[in-house]
């Protein structure tokens, strides 16, 4: 490999250090553990993973956790899913809500929480469980100016030699799109000819008019069936 590239390969791999040190010391910035559980009003809390971003569009940063607090709820701690936003350069408590994330015991074997993370004006939280039968789910809210709304959901349902379902749905354009295939089977542990098969996919006009917000992601259930092949999910 010729210098001049190795040159280009070190100064990409120092840009992403940089970018990730320059991230991680940006998040530092946040209100602390102490300040977050003095404001939700627990004795302690334990920070799941956090990250600072714009989220209203006003040029400045929010801050946003999922936390644990003490408080059992079921069989495991509570979580929350907080957010922050500076008020006279003091860190003011904006939204708190059990609503949009699951706690440690509700995605089978494993700690079903995966994400929560700032992107293009947009709040994602990333959830993924299962063990023979996996299954995931990412939903992104954006403000409005009123309340953080779903916006764009994901989710996956399926095992390894076996069906598998997938969907997108944009709340916001009114589109949903689903595909119903079969899952690769690992190398050594099955045939993969079923893979070649012509998956079954479909795209259909949702309403525009569905509005989950952020705290009320579980205060109802909304079905969607798709016209042709009868697929069906509910958000």
């Amino acid at each position: 490999m010729g210098s001049a590239l190795w040159g280009i390969l070190l100064a990409l791999q120092c840009a992403v250090a940089q970018g990730f040190t320059a991230h991680s010391v940006l998040i530092q910035e946040g209100p602390s553990a102490d300040e977050i559980a003095a404001q939700v009003g627990a004795a302690t809390i334990e920070i799941l993973q956090q990250d600072l971003g714009d989220l209203n569009g006003n040029g400045s940063n929010e801050f946003v956790a999922a936390i644990e607090t003490p408080t059992i709820v079921g069989e495991a701690r509570e979580r929350l899913v907080i957010v922050f936003k500076k008020q006279q350069g003091k860190w003011i408590l904006w939204k708190s809500t059990s609503a949009p994330i699951l706690n440690s015991e509700d995605g089978g074997f494993f700690d079903p929480f995966e994400e929560i993370a700032i992107h293009d004006q947009g709040l994602h939280i990333a959830h993924y469980g299962g063990s023979n039968w996996r299954w995931s789910m990412n939903d992104t809210y954006r403000y409005d100016g009123l309340d953080f709304v779903l916006s764009a959901h994901q989710s996956y349902w399926g095992s390894l030699c076996d069906q598998k379902e997938e969907w997108e749905i944009n709340l916001a354009e009114g589109v949903a799109n689903c595909i119903f295939s079969r899952e690769e089977c690992p190398e050594g542990f099955g045939n993969n000819g079923h893979v070649d098969s012509i998956p079954r996919s479909e795209t259909f006009d949702i309403s525009t008019e569905i509005r989950i917000t952020l705290e009320g992601r579980n205060d109802t259930v909304i079905r969607l069936l798709s016209p042709k092949h009868g697929f069906e999910t509910s958000l």
